[in-house]
């Protein structure tokens, strides 16, 4: 059986996440830190929170696989959560612009660079450009979802760069998803920045690997095919009644 490059990334990332654990086993102090990162100075002051999460959230959306930054909405909106309600929308905000920035990376690539995109990824690609094609309707609802999830946005921004959707829908759908995404954190919804570290370094660890195995598997999976084999039963329970 064939490796791909995103299974050797895949294992890559739980070595590390294996050392760090052993490290933290080992390592009180180095446990002290991820329990109590919200409480370094940068994420105390407004401004310093701010500007890391903008370049957190750019970096992690530029990057071409998947890439945990949300951690740092938590961190730079949980000081300021009981003070003002109003400063959590604006956490995510910012956040929302780097990641925004981020992608544009991925719809240039399409767009004007298409060469690039590595060949275990070409097929994948070729399947959404196909399906945006022959459903355009369907592509604003598409580029919301990819933005409202943590998966790779490249998956969909490309495509639309290849068929050369139109650049300023792109870029408002990627953006309000991702809004959407940092909401959620910011407010610490259903308790979300728990297992992100502050209170359990033992959570976080547990958390990161089933994260990274939830993305992988997301990844891992055919989304259009789902959707597909979905459509058709619905065809079929239709037709029987």
């Amino acid at each position: 059986m064939k490796i791909k490059r995103m299974d050797i990334i895949f294992f890559i990332i739980l070595g590390t996440i294996t050392v760090i654990s052993i490290d933290f086993i080992l390592n009180e102090s180095h446990r002290a830190i991820i329990e109590n990162i919200g409480s370094i100075p940068p994420f105390q002051d407004l401004a310093s929170g701010l500007l890391i999460t903008f370049l957190v959230c750019l970096i992690g959306n530029l990057l071409p696989i998947p890439t945990p930054y949300t951690f740092v909405v938590c961190f730079s909106s949980l000081p300021f959560l009981q003070l003002n309600l109003f400063i959590p929308i604006v956490v995510a905000f910012i956040a929302s612009l780097g990641c925004m920035i981020g992608e544009i990376g991925g719809y240039i690539v399409g767009r004007g660079a298409s060469s690039f995109i590595s060949e275990d990824r070409s097929q994948n690609l070729k399947k959404y450009q196909l399906f945006l094609i022959e459903h355009p309707r369907t592509a604003p609802l598409l580029i919301f979802i990819f933005g409202l999830t943590p998966l790779n946005d490249d998956f969909i921004t490309i495509p639309l760069g290849i068929i050369k959707y139109s650049f300023l829908k792109t870029i408002f759908w990627v953006w309000l998803g991702k809004l959407g995404l940092m909401l959620i954190f910011s407010y610490n919804l259903l308790s979300i920045c728990s297992l992100l570290g502050g209170d359990s370094w033992f959570i976080s660890i547990v958390s990161m690997y089933l994260i990274t195995i939830l993305l992988y598997l997301m990844i891992k999976i055919d989304l259009l095919d789902f959707y597909n084999k979905l459509v058709e039963k619905v065809h079929k329970i239709k037709e029987k009644s």
